[in-house]
């Protein structure tokens, strides 16, 4: 839907991150409550964790850059938060890192009647650099390994339990 507008706000926010120490997972846009337009929720990270302050601070630099480049056209509500425990997986590349970690994904299109799979993920092909990307994932449900295409996925998650 707002792809390069995802892809622009992304670059900016990983032009600010380091100077926290931090880096970026990814943004999304969320629908909100009516009449209080959209949440822009950016995910950042840091390799030993990531702290209040420096969300704060990311917060705050972020959002007045958007505001002075007037970025987005649109109402919305800018939130910057870590990935959490059952981080979100938004890029191939999370797919690839993650190798070996258990996941839920949920589907665009049902695939064989399900639109949910929980299981390890125990391959990528392809590359980050677009082309035919696929995640293979050992299904815990069906208990057989399944090739989703990285296009098919609505939405990824790290299942810590």
């Amino acid at each position: 839907m707002h792809e390069n507008l995802i892809k622009d706000i992304e670059k900016i926010c990983a032009d600010i991150a380091p100077y926290y120490g931090c880096y970026i997972v990814g943004a999304v846009f969320l629908a909100a409550r009516k009449d209080s337009g959209a949440i822009l929720r950016v995910y950042v990270d840091a390799d030993k964790g990531v702290d209040i302050s420096s969300l704060s601070n990311i917060s705050k630099e972020l959002s007045m850059i958007l505001d002075v480049k007037d970025v987005i056209k649109f109402r919305y509500t800018l939130e910057v938060s870590s990935p959490g425990v059952n981080r979100i997986l938004l890029k191939f590349e999370d797919y690839k890192k993650f190798k070996g970690k258990r996941v839920k994904i949920s589907l665009k299109n049902k695939a064989e009647g399900r639109l949910n799979l929980i299981g390890e993920i125990t391959d990528t092909y392809g590359d980050c650099d677009g082309g035919k990307q696929d995640v293979a994932i050992f299904d815990e449900i069906e208990k057989k390994q399944r090739i989703v295409s990285f296009m098919e996925i609505k939405k990824g998650n790290l299942l810590v339990v």
